[in-house]
């Protein structure tokens, strides 16, 4: 049970294909994912009862839905919508990158907007009405003050977020596209040696999910009110 180098040498361009698949996958997801997520935590929010009632549904809805079930219904329920096929929006989905996308985007977000609006929430109300009190509208309140103090909140637990999206990218590998685990599949189906392709990926997952993780470490020790504190020390 040891890693076959020649097939590694041989194989090597195939797993860094599959790699730059994975790492696409994974900044898509994270940026639309994170678009659809936050109107959904303002809509979680809201003093609206209908938009609660929408926002509680949808996280509800896509927490608890497996990815594959998520993934299986968009690639081959869409097609089944009367009229999709002749419409403009077919040019889109009848590829199986942006259905990905999408399935994993709306996985994300269920979990990522219940992130949000906690963050959001526990926000320090004296940041708020002392933002008010200068004089501050809702929007540059929310954008210049709120959002900044969520960010702080919820840093850490969107970092992990995004390592779950990062695993769950193998999952597209069952709708034709060739990621890194359907790279190191093809390899097993060629050679019969699971070994080497499944140890590989599996390293390169781990490096990528220490990227991940240093990333966050960074955003999180900037947006620290005490690194600001810090900077101003150092420059007295």
């Amino acid at each position: 049970m040891m890693l076959d180098w020649e097939t590694f040498v041989t194989y090597v361009p195939l797993l860094i294909q599959g790699a730059v698949t994975t790492i696409e996958l994974t900044m898509l997801v994270a940026l639309f994912g994170f678009l659809i997520a936050l109107p959904v935590a303002l809509a979680r929010n809201s003093a609206s009862r209908a938009a609660r009632a929408f926002a509680q549904s949808f996280i509800f809805f896509f927490r608890g839905a497996p990815i594959l079930a998520v993934l299986f219904l968009l690639y081959y329920g869409l097609p089944q919508i009367p009229g999709i096929k002749e419409s403009i929006l077919w040019h889109l989905i009848a590829r199986p990158m942006p259905i990905a996308v999408l399935a994993l985007s709306l996985n994300s977000a269920g979990f990522l907007a219940e992130i949000f609006a906690i963050a959001l929430r526990n926000v320090a109300v004296g940041d708020i009405e002392a933002a008010r009190a200068f004089g501050f509208g809702r929007v540059q309140t929310f954008f210049r003050f709120a959002l900044p103090g969520a960010a702080r909140l919820c840093i850490r637990a969107y970092g992990n977020e995004l390592v779950f999206v990062l695993k769950g990218t193998a999952a597209v590998n069952f709708i034709t596209i060739t990621d890194l685990i359907g790279a190191a599949n093809q390899i097993y189906f060629n050679t019969f040696d699971p070994i080497t392709p499944l140890l590989v990926a599996g390293a390169i997952y781990l490096v990528f999910a220490l990227l991940i993780v240093t990333c966050i470490r960074g955003m999180e020790r900037r947006l620290s009110p005490w690194l600001f504190i810090e900077t101003k020390l150092k420059e007295t």
